[in-house]
């Protein structure tokens, strides 16, 4: 059996509207096949609250359903305000987006495409997706600045990942707690904190360790818990971690546990975190073969003077939650 669970933020929506054709040149011919062709989505807010930045995701199996020749890894997504197609037909300026796509089963072949996009209260976004011959793709697209990075070093004790507005790491040993560097200064920074010789414990104006585990799980973690007793991921046959993508949206790490004896048994368990570019937080994603009936668990930090409160699961957040 597997079972997930996932810790995001309230969902985004979008539909495909149509698939439309565009000449990239005046000057190619009416009958040869075009160099550019679109794809148009809607992007919308179903909430009264505006959605700065929100995390789009779209499956590059679902866009090839609509175009069967459709090509992820060169394509160019942009927007502007119009809400429907009539309206974006007419509209002569446009904004690109910073996008990238990802292979997350490390097939070769990518599946998904993230950006990020900006919705006010109840608004609809029409939002092309452009592709076709890999040179012209390559002139047209943008080049984005890196906001996010991840990286494996014996200094961190394990694997890190960031954004430009914090860093995380998870001890990859028996403790497996999920540890974070505070910003003052927005920075991809893991690549100096894990530089010989640097201290990053220390005061500094762009950031340090900022949080103190001990025996706890940490931030976000994962755990069991038997016989009202937290169980770490610690007794495992095997630990494997993966840089699944990492790019000007977002970053993407796994860590693999075969064989952790919990409660009797052995569980087969993934970790999957993804933090997006400009974000504080991330999202843990965890499938688990073989916990049937086995209670996950997770850490976060508590303030004194907080009063519980719990939150059932739904169809849309099967998890319990209690905070």
């Amino acid at each position: 059996m597997k079972t997930s669970t996932r810790m995001l933020r309230p969902s985004h929506f979008f539909k495909l509207l149509s698939l439309s054709l565009l000449l990239a040149s005046a000057t190619h011919a009416a009958w040869a096949a075009p160099r550019v062709k679109v794809l148009k989505l809607a992007v919308s807010n179903p909430t009264d609250d505006a959605r700065e930045r929100e995390n789009v995701v779209v499956s590059v199996a679902e866009l090839k359903r609509v175009a069967p020749d459709f090509r992820a890894g060169d394509c160019v997504v942009t927007t502007s305000d119009a809400g429907v197609l009539e309206e974006d037909a007419r509209t002569l300026q446009t904004t690109e987006l910073p996008s990238q796509a990802d292979d997350l089963d490390g097939d070769g072949k990518y599946d998904e495409i993230a950006f990020q996009i900006d919705l006010k209260p109840r608004q609809t976004r029409v939002v092309s997706v452009a592709y076709g011959d890999a040179a012209t793709m390559q002139r047209l697209r943008g080049d984005y600045p890196a906001r996010t990075h991840a990286k494996f070093t014996l200094k961190f004790d394990g694997l890190g990942w960031e954004s430009e507005a914090m860093a995380w790491r998870i001890y990859f040993d028996r403790r497996n707690a999920i540890d974070l560097w505070g910003k003052r200064r927005p920075g991809l920074y893991l690549e100096m904190f894990g530089s010989p010789e640097y201290v990053y414990h220390q005061e500094s104006p762009l950031g340090r360790d900022i949080f103190r585990i001990g025996d706890a799980l940490g931030a976000g973690s994962v755990a069991a818990l038997v016989g009202g007793r937290v169980e770490k991921v610690a007794d495992v046959a095997e630990r494997k971690w993966r840089i699944v993508a990492e790019g000007p949206v977002r970053v993407v790490v796994e860590l693999k546990y075969k064989g952790w004896k919990v409660g009797g048994r052995e569980v087969n368990l993934t970790s999957r975190m993804t933090q997006w570019a400009g974000e504080r937080g991330f999202e843990h994603r965890v499938n688990a073969e073989g916990a049937d009936g086995l209670t996950l668990v997770t850490g976060l930090v508590r303030e004194e003077g907080l009063q519980d409160k719990v939150f059932a699961p739904t169809a849309d957040e099967p998890v319990l939650w209690r905070a």
